[in-house]
């Protein structure tokens, strides 16, 4: 009994010295005393009716609770072609939060945004040296079809039916693409109102428009499907109501105009949403490996990128 219960304890002296040799002393000053970095945000498409910049100063690790980036409202912002420039101005914003945010922005018609184009964007704060970016707008591709399907799923228990739909395009051949879909509904519906000051109550046909939901991810390569015809993701449509038939959760039929949005985006756009989406999808395991998030910011953090969208509609009775 004796000599067991000296093997058991120089195994266990040896796991912990084991655990100790792994262990790795971290100075915290180390980490919050890290300079702060400028961090910018700005996406251009030919699309778009405003060109818009956000610009903050990153935090450190080891923070105040809560704490997050602060708005840098003094920056000097120049988004350029090589040929001509256009300085982006500050503007306040209130969130639907209750945040204010600061933008900057200008007209796009001040400087359009071309495919096969590239593009600058140079940010000077009285921090420190300027950081700068560059991306090139991709052509954009052309959807071919919304497919509109149902299922029946099972959750929880329960038996609920639902409406989808998917884009399908062709994949430009000889080059690498990134993609992102996305999709809206407008529909009515009418809904029975009653003024709280004259009790009168009415039958008045109101008006919505809701995004598509995805499972998955939004965002896909043409990877092993280069010139080949692809289908997106199912997206959930609106309007996400249910009641019941014979047992079974049916969601309302979708009606309306059903609009489908096919981004086709640089590499910048790609690389950075995804692993947006990548470290959301681990940020609660405390066992996953860290994603990091890249960055195109020269001197700096963040993303400048740009994309094409094309879209397509499909109106249902």
């Amino acid at each position: 009994m004796n000599s067991i219960r000296f093997l058991y304890a120089v195994l266990l002296g040896s796991l912990l010295m084991s655990c100790g040799s792994l262990r790795q002393e971290v100075e915290p000053k180390g980490i919050t005393q890290q300079p702060a970095m400028i961090v910018v945000a700005c996406f251009i498409s030919p699309q778009d009716t405003v060109l818009a910049a956000r610009v903050t100063r990153s935090s450190p690790v080891l923070g105040v609770e809560g704490q997050v980036g602060a708005d840098i409202v003094d920056a000097v912002v120049v988004l350029s072609d090589g040929s001509r420039s256009v300085q982006l101005r500050s503007a306040r914003y209130v969130t639907n939060y209750g945040y204010p945010t600061t933008y900057f922005r200008a007209s796009a018609s001040s400087l359009p945004i071309l495919a096969g184009k590239t593009y600058t964007l140079t940010v000077q704060t009285n921090a420190g040296p300027s950081v700068k970016a560059t991306c090139t707008v991709p052509a954009a591709v052309s959807v071919e079809q919304i497919i509109v399907d149902s299922s029946i799923t099972t959750e929880f228990g329960e038996r609920r039916k639902e409406y989808h739909a998917r884009l399908r395009w062709r994949d430009p051949a000889g080059q690498p693409n990134f993609y992102r879909v996305a999709g809206s509904n407008q529909y009515s519906q009418r809904r029975t109102i009653r003024n709280p000051t004259t009790g009168v109550v009415s039958d008045t046909l109101i008006g919505y428009t809701e995004a598509w939901r995805f499972d998955g991810s939004q965002i896909s390569t043409d990877a092993t499907r280069d010139g080949q015809t692809i289908v997106s993701g199912r997206g959930l449509l609106p309007p996400f109501s249910y009641s019941r038939i014979n047992g079974v959760l049916v969601s309302r039929p979708p009606s309306g105009r059903l609009d489908g949005y096919l981004l086709n985006v640089d590499e910048n756009y790609y690389r950075y949403h995804d692993g947006v989406a990548r470290q959301n999808e681990v940020r609660d395991n405390p066992f996953a490996e860290p994603v990091p998030i890249p960055t195109n910011i020269q001197g700096g953090l963040g993303c400048f990128g740009a994309y094409n969208q094309s879209t397509l509609t499909l109106y249902l009775k």
